[in-house]
């Protein structure tokens, strides 16, 4: 089915024609030049683009987003004297700001951007003296436009100055950087390129007739004496900008010819037939309507996932849905529960009763690895699958736009073909209804571009439009992926990745979005067109997987985000089995900071660090928080519900490894009956070496997983690894005997099951993940292997005077929360050698993270100067994190967005997600085989390489489009070494002395570093590296 945005009435216009001067008429706003013909070829009138867009922005304030904010509008226009509702008056103040958003391009300023355009002004009346063109890039047309409108409304409607800065400040935004105090004082003395008192009529004019169109004639004195929200205006904004690149869009709203001023649409009759037409075109599905009916959480449990049969809701899921009925809106819910406990269908299941109760119209999902978003990504199609055929029994099908996010989503399969079934509902919309296919005559069937100047960044890969007959994807009960990509009317609804939802800027805007955290934390990174973002996040429930997991530095970002979410009134739902009480209780403090913040409460006006702290309050009333429970907090208070531990509860046997212990001697004893037995390193070149020790023992029954693979073989290891060691109903061929040597990535969100545990200390909080992939499942063990048991290495004995902690563990973890983590291991040892989860979580969480730590004697002084030192780290992280953070939401009466971006971050994806994250700059290549035949030299990809292994690469033109993908899956981190502040710029160097300039048409490809193996190696910075799919990249010791 064709999604649509729900326009089935007609626009209703008054019948009347409107009027409009001949020097407004030739006010220009687009130009184009024909691709076949010298000059300029092409135009759109000001008035006309106005006209448009307020249009576009009052179909989609009243079908797309006022729905799905019904909290945040009413709460805006509570005490309105308008009577009109408040979702009805929102939609005319945004049609009305849409209506004037570029009333800045009528100035000379903008007039002389293009002569041929300037000209007809001048000869329409319109004169001006010479521009200077250094001088003009003072004045964009989105800050002349806030000045005038600022102006205009206080000179001409006698409006007080706040409110009049307030909604002119949304003008001066429109293009994703508001205005700054700096911008407005450089204007000063620039008049001349305002124009004179000729342009202020014409401006006069065009801000009339939007007033006209928008019926908002009595309202602007309801609006003139009021106040905004900061959340609100960033809101507004974000709808403006949109509408904005939607009615850019040729292919919807196509641009005049020179020769044709457009006169005809000043019928508003006419107008609408464009706008009509033009709204058709759009590939928009209407947004999700959720629905609660009811359902124990057993049918509901039943009806959105596929489960082996008598499945029933855990105490978590029930409790989840019950509280998500009842609990405070806006609202926070924490769910603590121990590792493969269902933390994600509860979740779900209260995203949707969540939604439906505050009228959202999608879902955030955002997980901490690329590896668990794509594993994420795949989980939510087969829930959004169950919805729509739910929903569809009852007659209301949907169709969904969802969006896989983080930065190698172009090579995910699955978003793949998604992406082709958007593309395909483009062409569709665009072929079906776009004329009569004659160029000379019809524009839009000549045309069917890519939206211009608005940033469309992402196509198919290569730029060209996909023909129809992709396939898409969604899940049907039997957990398949297939299905046509566009289905016929009244039958099933489509998932696709719509293609105008493509690329960084606007993929936020989709209904579902599963991300890693990084896109998360954006929301609080002062980057250009941030409320893009932020209007987004605002339609959504957003759900944070593994909260526990993040640095300090992140979690700066993520608090501030959190802050903002509750400014919105978004449901928020974190997910964690192993949150400290304290961290438990910054995350619900960052959430009412935001609920205070625009509430007004007096207690907004506090610094956040002096927010009471939950935690430490309910730890006097009522004791240590429990574990397993559920946590919801709103603006009344924070609530804590203990959750009753039933199903899955181990207890897993900790044994020390002693110093010089030898892990094959061990794993040859405890596996001599069978068994598969998962060995953690802390990092990468451990993991290998101690593969390799292994491999000389073990062969083939030994493999290795970490973070130094290419993209084709990390994919090949995680599916190889869920097929053998995940659940039982989806790994029934379980390998006789078989150890896996891994890193951290195993440690979170993957449903694995082994029967021994080898691990390197970690802080607690990642142990308990790694025993969570300890006996996971109900299967039959090994004699030997009966009861689970984990072997801690480098575990310093409680009575040694100088504890020594691993220095590649230290440097990953901190010395401090190792130390603390041994000593409650050391203790459990002594006093009965098991951890009992979930009974002992909480203790041990808070033995490591809690106030009063519990060290052997001759530790102290260990501890103290690591702490100290973890305390001026921990300092440091916080101040630099600040950096290029956004502001907490304002909340007085002088609210306007000039200098809500104080500071402006790139907001590239590599080079934003090194804002938000603290770790090291790290180096990514796609690795490229040189094969030598006699004389002759060729570059082929590795043969390893999906799909393309060992192919020869042309270098006299771009690879073809799969050749390319097959390339770009060959793309590695490097080790830190050769990205250190020292190496680094001598590194990129190095390995920039390889370029291929064809190569550069390809956006797989272009600006991509490439490192050339012969035989799998090659020499970098002096440094022998090598690569197997065995192994992955590791240096050579020679």
């Amino acid at each position: 089915m064709v999604p649509s945005l729900g326009f089935g009435t007609r626009i209703k216009f008054v019948e009347t024609t409107l009027m409009l001067s001949s020097k407004s008429r030739s006010v220009w706003a687009k130009s184009k030049y024909d691709n076949d013909a010298s000059g300029l070829a092409w135009w759109l009138p000001l008035w006309l683009h106005l006209a448009d867009t307020a249009e576009v922005t009052s179909h989609l304030a009243a079908n797309w987003l006022a729905p799905a904010i019904p909290d945040l509008i009413e709460r805006e226009f509570a005490g309105s004297a308008s009577g009109l509702d408040p979702a009805a008056e929102f939609k005319a103040l945004a049609s009305w700001l849409a209506g004037i958003h570029d009333i800045g391009k009528a100035t000379p300023a903008f007039s002389t951007k293009v002569s041929a355009l300037d000209d007809r002004m001048r000869e329409s009346g319109l004169q001006h003296g010479p521009i200077d063109p250094n001088e003009r890039r003072q004045a964009p047309h989105g800050l002349t436009g806030q000045m005038i409108v600022e102006k205009w409304l206080r000179e001409k409607r006698r409006w007080g100055l706040q409110p009049a800065r307030a909604l002119a400040s949304v003008i001066g935004a429109h293009h994703g950087i508001p205005a700054t105090t700096k911008m407005v004082c450089n204007m000063r003395g620039r008049d001349h390129l305002l124009g004179d008192e000729e342009w202020s009529v014409v401006r006069s004019e065009l801000l009339e007739m939007a007033i006209s169109r928008a019926g908002v004639a009595d309202l602007l004195d309801e609006w003139s004496h009021r106040s905004w929200s900061e959340p609100f205006l960033v809101e507004i904004c974000g709808l403006v900008i949109v509408s904005d690149w939607l009615a850019s869009t040729e292919a919807y709203f196509p641009l005049r010819r020179l020769d044709d001023d457009g006169s005809e649409f000043l019928d508003v009759k006419q107008h609408q037939e464009r706008v009509e037409s033009g709204l058709a075109k759009i590939e928009l599905p209407s947004p999700w309507r959720p629905r609660d009916d009811g359902k124990d959480a057993d049918s509901l449990l039943w009806t959105r996932f596929d489960l082996p049969d008598g499945a029933k809701a855990t105490a978590a899921q029930r409790l989840a849905v019950e509280e998500a009925r009842s609990m405070e809106l806006p609202g926070l819910m924490i769910v603590q529960e121990a590792t493969g406990s269902g933390k994600t269908e509860a979740a779900l299941l209260a995203a949707e009763v969540l939604a439906a109760r505050t009228g959202r119209s999608g879902v955030l999902f955002a997980l901490p690895t690329q590896t668990t978003t794509d594993a994420m990504f795949s989980r939510e199609l087969d829930w959004l699958g169950h919805i729509e055929e739910s929903y569809r029994d009852a007659g209301e099908p949907s169709a969904f736009a969802v969006q896989l996010q983080h930065g190698r989503a172009k090579l995910n399969e699955e978003a793949r073909a998604l992406r082709k079934t958007g593309y395909a509902i483009r062409d569709r919309l665009l072929g079906s209804l776009g004329g009569d296919g004659d160029p000379a005559a019809d524009f839009l069937s000549s045309s069917l571009p890519a939206p211009r100047q608005i940033g469309l960044d992402e196509e198919d890969g290569s730029g060209t439009r996909i023909s129809s007959g992709g396939k898409g994807a969604r899940g049907n009960r039997d957990g398949e992926r297939n299905g046509s990509c566009l289905r016929d009317e009244g039958t099933d609804a489509d998932l696709a990745i719509m293609a105008w939802f493509s690329g960084r800027k606007k993929s936020m805007l989709a209904d579902f979005v599963v991300t890693t955290i990084d896109h998360l934390l954006f929301a609080s990174l002062s980057a250009p067109h941030l409320m893009l973002r932020h209007l987004g996040l605002s339609r959504k429930v957003v759900i944070v997987d593994e909260v526990h997991s993040y640095s300090t530095y992140m979690n700066s970002y993520l608090d501030r985000s959190l802050t903002w979410l509750a400014a919105y009134g978004v449901p928020v739902i974190l997910l964690s089995a192993t949150l400290s009480e304290a961290r438990c209780s910054a995350l619900a403090d960052a959430y009412d900071r935001g609920l205070q913040l625009v509430s007004g409460s007096d207690s907004c006006k506090e610094k956040q660090d002096e927010v009471p702290d939950v935690a430490r309050e309910r730890a006097r009333e009522e004791g240590p928080m429990p574990f397993p429970c559920l946590v919801t907090s709103g603006e009344s208070g924070t609530k804590v519900v203990a959750v009753e531990a039933e199903g899955r509860s181990s207890s897993v046997e900790i044994r020390r490894m002693d110093e010089g212990a030898d892990v094959v001697a061990l794993l040859d004893d405890t596996l001599s009956d069978g068994g598969c037995a998962l060995v953690v390193r802390n990092t990468v070149r451990r993991a290998q070496e101690t593969y390799e020790e292994l491999r000389k023992v073990f062969g083939d029954d030994v493999s290795l997983n970490h973070s130094r693979f290419t993209i084709s073989d990390r994919l090949n290891k995680d599916a190889d690894l869920l097929r053998r060691f995940g659940p039982p109903r989806k790994s029934p061929k379980r390998p006789e005997r078989a150890i896996v040597v891994a890193t951290q990535v195993v440690e979170q969100s993957l449903d694995v099951d082994f029967d021994l545990l080898v691990t390197d200390l970690a802080p607690i909080d990642l142990l308990i993940q790694r025993m969570g992939r300890l006996h996971r499942h109900q299967r039959r063990r090994p004699g030997k292997l009966e009861r689970p048991v984990c072997y801690v290495d480098c575990l310093p004995l409680a009575s040694d005077d100088e504890p020594e902690i691993d220095r590649g563990a230290k440097h990953i973890y901190g010395e401090k929360d190792l130390l603390l983590t041994a000593a409650a291991l050391n203790k459990i040892a002594v006093e009965g050698g098991a951890v009992r989860v979930p009974d002992d979580v909480r203790e041990l969480i808070e033995a490591v993270y809690g106030t009063n730590p519990d060290v052997p004697a001759q530790w102290n002084q260990a501890v103290a100067e690591a702490s100290d030192i973890a305390e001026e780290a921990e300092r440091k992280k916080g101040d630099a994190a600040k950096g290029y953070q956004l502001r907490e939401p304002k909340n007085d009466n002088r609210v306007s967005l000039i200098d809500w971006l104080r500071t402006l971050a790139d907001d590239s994806e590599e080079r934003a997600r090194a804002h938000v994250r603290d770790g090291e700059d790290s180096l990514e290549v796609i690795l490229l085989e040189v094969c030598k035949e006699g004389s002759q030299e060729s570059l082929r990809t590795l043969p390893s390489s999906q799909g393309f292994p060992n192919i020869e690469i042309p270098t006299d033109r771009e690879p073809d489009r799969a050749l390319a993908r097959a390339m770009a899956m060959s793309a590695v981190r490097l080790p830190p070494r050769f990205s250190n502040q020292s190496a680094i710029d001598r590194v990129i160097g190095e390995l920039e002395g390889f370029y291929v300039d064809s190569w550069q048409a390809n956006l797989d490809l272009r600006g991509q570093l490439f490192l050339l193996l012969n035989n799998g190696r090659a020499e970098l910075d002096g440094v022998i590296i090598e690569y197997t799919s065995t192994t992955g990249l590791m240096e050579v010791q020679d």
